[in-house]
């Protein structure tokens, strides 16, 4: 049996791709999984919050940046850059779609890489702030790391009921017109990425609050976080799980509270 030439295999993968222009980012969101997973498998099970300790110079194993002692503010922002990398990219996937598609075959490539750039440099600010702040509330003021992880999942139930985390998601999926070339596209991409940034953060800053102040089973609170907000963000789903995550958050602060 004659096996299938190799130029018609790659014309069948270019032609899958095209129609798949979000691939590129789809490749990074399994990148950061893979090296997330690895740091687990490097730190082991149980882990420091990023925050509290990254931002002091104390041990930090967290999956939230690179395991080791001396960890300094720089390093934990790269660590929750990956991070934000495999939770957050996956919710805006649809918006890469909708850059590429209205975007020139020539320089759709270049308009994912500044609308995904200028979204991930977003949650890094945020990162940039959350750590110090984190930092300062565990060893500053002496508050434990769990308790702090319950306040913030509770905080997270009760976001999740408010009008602004429903009009937020609902926002999540509003494109805007893209000019097809020069440096308007590149601006306009640029903006897409500060708006859609925003609405992430204000749908989902909560959980990753939370996820910052994970101690102990890191990757698998990281699986179910992002189950979580990919699934929110669902059109026709979503809306219909917003009361039942609040009660899943809400259970899993009492967990927490109770040490399971």
């Amino acid at each position: 049996m004659s096996m299938p030439r190799s130029p018609a295999v790659g014309r069948r993968l270019a032609t899958a791709l095209a129609w798949r222009p979000e691939w590129p980012a789809t490749l990074a969101v399994l990148v950061a999984w893979a090296t997330l997973a690895c740091m687990s498998l490097a730190t082991g099970p149980t882990a420091p919050a990023a925050g509290a300790h990254a931002a002091h110079g104390e041990h930090a194993g967290h999956l939230g940046h690179p395991a080791g002692g001396g960890t300094s503010l720089v390093e934990a922002l790269v660590g929750w850059a990956v991070m934000c990398v495999a939770m957050m990219v996956p919710l805006t996937l649809p918006a890469v779609r909708h850059v590429a598609y209205n975007s020139l075959r020539v320089r759709r490539p270049r308009a994912i890489a500044i609308y995904l750039g200028v979204f991930v440099a977003g949650w890094v600010l945020v990162g940039l702030v959350a750590i110090p702040a984190l930092g300062g509330l565990r060893v500053g003021l002496g508050i434990d790391g769990p308790l702090l992880l319950v306040a913030a999942l509770a905080g997270a139930a009760i976001w999740q009921l408010t009008p602004a985390k429903r009009r937020a998601l609902f926002a999540c999926r509003r494109t805007v017109p893209l000019p097809p070339l020069g440096p308007r596209a590149d601006a306009a991409c640029a903006r897409y990425g500060i708006q859609q940034a925003t609405r992430c953060l204000v749908a989902c800053g909560p959980i990753m609050l939370a996820m910052a102040l994970v101690e102990r089973g890191a990757l698998a609170w990281m699986a179910g976080l992002t189950a979580i907000v990919v699934a929110e963000a669902l059109p026709l789903l979503g809306p219909r799980l917003i009361r039942p995550i609040a009660a899943a958050l809400a259970l899993a602060a009492g967990l927490v509270a109770l040490g399971l």
